[in-house]
This record gives C-alpha cells, structure tokens and sequence, in this order.
C-alpha cells in the first residue's frame, strides 16, 4: 500500500468504505478531483488487479460502471499479517480441533486485552473508552469507526479483516475479535454482520459498558 501514490491509497480507502461500490463520478466528488484523474488511477489500479467494475444497472440513461476492489486490493490494508497468518494456518490444521481453537481464541483474546486494558483506565467517559478502543484497533490494522446507535449502544464497524484468509477457513477465528473487545470493554459485544460470511463490513454492537 506504502507503495502506491496518496491519491491511489485515499481511493482504495473509499472503495474499501464504500463495498457496495462507486462510479467515476462520486469518486472525483470524493476524492476532490477531475473524473479524467479518477479514470487515470482506476486504469492503474485495475492493470494490478486491486479493483474491479461492472456495469450499473441502467435507468433509462447510458449505463454507467461501479468499481469495486477484487481481493488483491482488499489484502492491500492486512497484508502485514499474512505471513503470520499462513503459519498460524498450517499449525491449526495439524494441531488443533474446532473446539480447541474456539477455547484457545477465546483466551488469546483476553489475554491481548488484558495487555492493553491499562490504556482504557486513562480515560474516564465511555466514549472516550470506546475511542482509545478504536485507536488501539487501528494500530493493530484494523480500518475502524465508532458508530452511536442510540444514547447507551454503539457499534465499531471494521471494514476490513486482518486476518481474511485464516477466517474464510475457519470462521471460529471471528471469536478472537469477540473475545478481545469484551474484555477490553468490559462489554457484552454482539456480531451483527460478518465480512468473511458475506457482509460488507464487521460490526461490534456494544452493551453493557462498565464505567471504572
């Protein structure tokens, strides 16, 4: 990722909030530049297989196109981890069975919280928990954001999945992040859509915070 251009990393990024997918001209919009700059880095991309576009549905006009990324441009925001992840990968399929590595999920993920819970203990309002949770997610290479859904719940919407390959494989993985966010919240946390079962993003809802 380090290697592209600012402009070609700040459109990955909008493609990879937007999954559904974006035309040409909503990408200049957002980007604040000429569609002829968006279709240049879109050729580039494309040539590297990181996005991909169909054709939208018509409506009554031309028909236009929505670019997407392809799962190379996905693995651009967690490549960091895929070495570990194959590794962890091969020892799992030699070592462990469902019920062992839900167990040992679990407890990995306490034990990463238990690591960084003293983070959380600087802060004294809720919100300001859940953003220091939303920093530390983010240096462990997460793309993530706090959303409100109403006075006492909120959500963190991952739009990306550090560990894709390893949780297309073996969907337990998903409780390592379960597991992480309860004990660092101190929260009940509610998985309310999955990208590795088809969601466009991962959402953490969040009950239940005990102020300390």
């Amino acid at each position: 990722m380090s290697l592209l251009g600012e402009r070609q990393q700040s459109l990955l990024t909008a493609l990879l909030h937007h999954r559904e997918g974006l035309t040409v001209e909503e990408l200049s919009s957002l980007l604040a530049i000429s569609r002829n700059a968006v279709n240049q880095h879109l050729t580039q991309l494309g040539s590297s297989n990181f996005i991909q576009s169909t054709l939208q549905e018509s409506t009554g006009g031309r028909p236009g196109r929505i670019y997407t990324l392809t799962a190379n441009g996905l693995e651009l925001f967690q490549r960091r981890y895929s070495f570990l992840a194959k590794l962890l990968l091969s020892w799992i399929d030699k070592n462990m069975g469902e019920d062992e590595l839900n167990t040992c999920l679990i407890e990995l993920g306490k034990e990463m919280a238990s690591g960084l819970e003293h983070r959380l203990k600087q802060h004294t309002s809720r919100n300001d928990k859940l953003q220091e949770a939303i920093t530390i997610m983010s240096e462990l290479g997460y793309d993530t954001e706090l959303r409100q859904l109403s006075e006492n719940q909120a959500e963190i919407v991952a739009n990306n999945c550090v560990y894709q390959e390893l949780a297309q494989q073996h969907n337990e993985f998903c409780q390592l992040d379960i597991s992480f966010l309860q004990h660092l919240l101190k929260a009940d946390i509610e998985h309310t859509e999955c990208i590795v079962r088809g969601g466009k993003h991962c959402r953490f809802k969040i009950t239940g915070t005990k102020e300390s």
